[in-house]
């Protein structure tokens, strides 16, 4: 399902977006363009979330850490 939404751009990006892309793909390639940069966004929180935490426990040594995956690995092949 697609919604319409009205976004307020640059001069200098819009002008970019009519030479660079042809009527009738704009919509696809802004949908596009803001999907990838959202992807991007939320693996950026999602890795520092995940940093906060890893500095709020105990520091754990690279081979258990490889032990645990190894395990992890047998037991779901």
């Amino acid at each position: 399902m697609s919604k319409r939404v009205n976004l307020v751009l640059d001069d200098t990006v819009k002008d970019t977006l009519d030479a660079l892309i042809p009527s009738g793909q704009r919509s696809e390639f802004v949908n596009a363009t803001l999907k990838t940069q959202l992807t991007l966004l939320k693996r950026q929180r999602a890795a520092a979330t995940l940093e906060a935490l890893r500095r709020q426990g105990p520091p754990i040594p690279t081979q258990d850490v490889v032990r645990s995956l190894r395990q992890d690995r047998e037991r779901n092949p």
